[in-house]
């Protein structure tokens, strides 16, 4: 009785299919790919037949019973009992595995620059690499594996997730967290005297019993707060008048420049006597000499018009003389009215203070 044949060795086993032939950095073989999957050899047997498989593809293919290998028909060199695949009728093949692990590889997700051998793709890359696109498991969106724990957290519409202050569990699609988090009898908020000084933080379900026993130390916080607002009015206040005596001060004496001002202009304005006016009083005093008694009264001096023009009976300023004496008249009153104007604003200004 013939004795039947080692299985294989579970360190030969794995439960993935072949590697894909895009992460093989050099001229690819047909020595190296597998008769089922068709894609790189991971853990080779080879069949009593000659053909060489996945550990996982020969697993699979041989669960439901004996098969006829496909290789050998499509090859037309299926002959029995050599072309059926069964159980316990293929090895390892250690050689084409030594092969295969030390090819040249490289990672075929986007963006991702490793590269290094099948060996080193198997043992620290595959599966690991950040740029790795993977389906979320509850809503089946893709996305990247470096974004897996994010996406979980605060995207993925069908997460559930826990309060972290009573620890319920909720659905997100129910409820969002910081609607959640207005209701939660757990969640540590400020006491309402923290504005005067109370830096202690209740669970929104003990703040009424908090206010209770720290009453007195609330009362005490609030009179301290109110009496330091009233000495701080206090003291604002002698400053506040200070402040407006020196500025009244300021503006009595500013008052009293533009007064001095206005003066001092109204009697440039005035000036002296031109010549035609100085003859008239020397004739009217002279003839007052020889003429009527002295109980006669005297004529009104002669006054002059705003255009400085004189009786045509004496002897008439020269033209230029003339208007220089009517542009400065005119230049003088100009700034007599301006000034004027600044004294009313003055007054007005020391009214309102």
């Amino acid at each position: 009785m013939a004795t039947q044949e080692p299985s294989p060795p579970s360190s030969m086993e794995s439960n993935k299919p072949g590697f894909p032939k895009k992460i093989l950095g050099n001229k690819l073989e047909d020595k190296h790919l597998c008769n089922c999957c068709h894609n790189i050899l991971r853990r080779p047997f080879q069949a009593q037949c000659g053909h060489r498989f996945c550990s996982y593809c020969f697993n699979r293919t041989v669960s439901n019973g004996p098969q006829k290998c496909n290789a050998c028909i499509k090859e037309d060199i299926f002959e029995e009992p050599t072309s059926i695949l069964k159980q316990g009728c293929a090895f390892p093949d250690n050689a084409v595995r030594r092969e295969v692990e030390h090819l040249s590889a490289v990672c075929i997700n986007e963006n991702c620059t490793w590269k290094g051998s099948i060996k080193d793709y198997e043992l620290n890359h595959e599966g690991k690499c950040e740029f790795m696109i993977i389906p979320c498991p509850s809503c089946k969106e893709r996305i990247r594996f470096n974004e897996q724990e994010r996406h979980n957290e605060r995207e993925c519409p069908e997460r559930t997730l826990n309060c972290k202050y009573c620890k319920e569990p909720f659905h997100f699609k129910n409820i969002k967290y910081v609607d959640h988090i207005k209701f939660c009898s757990k969640f540590r908020t400020p006491c309402r005297f923290h504005v005067v000084g109370c830096d202690m933080s209740v669970e929104k379900e003990k703040i009424h019993d908090h206010e209770r026993a720290y009453a007195y130390e609330h009362l005490n916080l609030l009179l301290h707060y109110i009496m330091g607002m009233k000495v701080s009015m206090e003291g604002l206040q002698p400053q506040g008048l200070e402040l407006a005596g020196h500025k009244l001060v300021e503006l009595q004496q500013s008052l009293r420049e533009l007064e001095a001002r206005v003066s001092q202009l109204s009697t440039t304005s005035s000036g002296p006597p031109v010549q035609g006016a100085a003859a008239a009083a020397v004739a009217s005093s002279s003839s007052s000499s020889s003429g009527p008694p002295a109980s006669a009264p005297l004529p009104p001096p002669p006054t002059l018009a705003p255009t400085l023009s004189v009786s045509t009976s004496f002897t008439p300023l020269p033209s230029s003389v003339g208007a220089a004496l009517e542009l400065q008249l005119h230049s003088e009153k100009t700034k007599g009215g301006r000034a004027g104007s600044q004294v009313h604003g003055a007054r007005s200004e020391i009214r309102h203070v």
